[in-house]
C-alpha cells in the first residue's frame, strides 16, 4: 500500500518481507514469485478480504497490461524460460560445462535451434538465435561480479538474457544477486 502498487521482488527482498520468495517456492505454497499475484487474488476474493480490495485492483491492472504486452517473442520467451524449469539434470555435475551440454540436449529434444559459446559477447547458449542463456555452477561472489558484466554485455547484443545459476551454495549471495538484476535490468 506505501508503494501504490505492487512490489518488485527486490523491494520484496529488500525490506525482508515474508513469506521470502525462495520460501513462497518450498512447501506448503509451491508458488513462483511470478505466480504469487493471481495466487493471492484467488485466496483474497475465495475468503471475502475486504481489506485487500485495492491490492487487487493493483492485481488487476498488472494482468490487463500484461496481457496487452505479451507478443509472440515474449510468449516464445516464457515458453522458453517454461521449458527450462521443466528441465531437471540426471544429476549433480562437476563442471558449467556438464550443465550446459545436458540442457542443450534437452532444449533441442523439446524443439528448439541451439548454438553454444555463440556470437560476440559469448553466450553459454543461443535458443533460437534470438535468446541468450549463461549459466554458472557453485557461484562465489567473484563469479556473480562477472556473470553480471556478462548479462550487461549480452543485453547489448539481445533483448532477452537468462541466467541459470546451478547448485548456489549461499542463499543470501544469490538474493543480493538477484536484487542487482533487478535494480540494472528490467525483471522478467
Amino acid at each position: 500500500m506505501e508503494l501504490g502498487k505492487l512490489p518488485s521482488s527486490s523491494h520484496w527482498i529488500h525490506h525482508g518481507l515474508k513469506p521470502s520468495i525462495s520460501g513462497l517456492e518450498k512447501p506448503p505454497h509451491f508458488i513462483k514469485w511470478s505466480e504469487f499475484p493471481l495466487k493471492f487474488k484467488t485466496w483474497a476474493e475465495q475468503e471475502g478480504m475486504d481489506r485487500y480490495k485495492k491490492v487487487l485492483e493493483y492485481i488487476n491492472c498488472l494482468t490487463d497490461q500484461s496481457k496487452s504486452k505479451m507478443d509472440k517473442n515474449d510468449r516464445e520467451f516464457q515458453k522458453i524460460i517454461d521449458d527450462i524449469r521443466m528441465w531437471s539434470p540426471a544429476r549433480r555435475r562437476n563442471s558449467e560445462g556438464e550443465y550446459k551440454i545436458e540442457l542443450r540436449k534437452h532444449l533441442e529434444k523439446v524443439g528448439y535451434e541451439l548454438n553454444e559459446e555463440f556470437g560476440e559477447s559469448n553466450f553459454d547458449l543461443l535458443v533460437n538465435k534470438k535468446y541468450a542463456v549463461e549459466i554458472k555452477k557453485d557461484p562465489q561472489q567473484s563469479d556473480y561480479g562477472r556473470l553480471f558484466g556478462q548479462l550487461a554485455r549480452h543485453l547489448q547484443h539481445q533483448i532477452n538474457v537468462i541466467a541459470l545459476i546451478m547448485d548456489a551454495p549461499s542463499e543470501d549471495k544469490l538474493s543480493n544477486f538477484r536484487l542487482l538484476v533487478d535494480v540494472y535490468f528490467e525483471q522478467r
